[in-house]
């Protein structure tokens, strides 16, 4: 492949859902080996978050953050709106999730294992927002869940 070609974004949303898939296949083999396949997933999940934390800009302020937590290609892959922005929170909704798609379609999850899949799931948010530490983290609502929209709060600290 040429440098010069380019992915749509159903080929990144594939990627994303590839990754849910090993996400799953993963998991279910280690509670099938007597894993704690719940402490293994948040633990391994908020690593990786902390490491996406710790490549983006540091930042006490809430429009710079969420310009990196919410960059275009994400906005595009989740189908974000960015509902607000001030300097004390910032509210972004998600309408498509990759990874709840490929649980319910490839594996055929309901909403009890999506939810419980996708809480582990958020854990590389968490991970983010831990190097942000002006900043606080609310998922309020998550399509995994059973919700219409992942509904994610940022809320200055006092």
């Amino acid at each position: 492949m040429s440098q010069s070609e380019t992915f749509s974004l159903e080929t990144v949303r594939q990627a994303f859902q590839d990754r849910a898939t090993w996400f799953y296949l993963l998991l279910d083999e280690a509670q099938a080996m007597g894993v704690d396949a719940e402490t293994l997933a948040k633990k391994a999940i908020f690593r990786y978050g902390q490491m996406k934390g710790q490549a983006m800009e540091p930042t006490a302020e809430m429009e710079k953050l969420i310009a990196q937590f919410a960059r275009p290609t994400s906005q595009a892959i989740f189908e974000m709106k960015i509902v607000e922005v001030t300097p004390e929170q910032a509210v972004i909704e998600f309408h498509r999730c990759p990874l709840v798609d490929a649980w319910r379609e490839r594996h055929g999850c309901d909403v009890k294992e999506t939810d419980r899949l996708c809480d582990w799931a958020v854990q590389g948010d968490r991970g983010i927002m831990a190097c942000f530490p002006d900043f606080e983290f609310i998922p309020e609502k998550r399509i995994g869940a059973g919700d219409a929209c992942c509904r994610m709060v940022f809320r200055k600290k006092s």
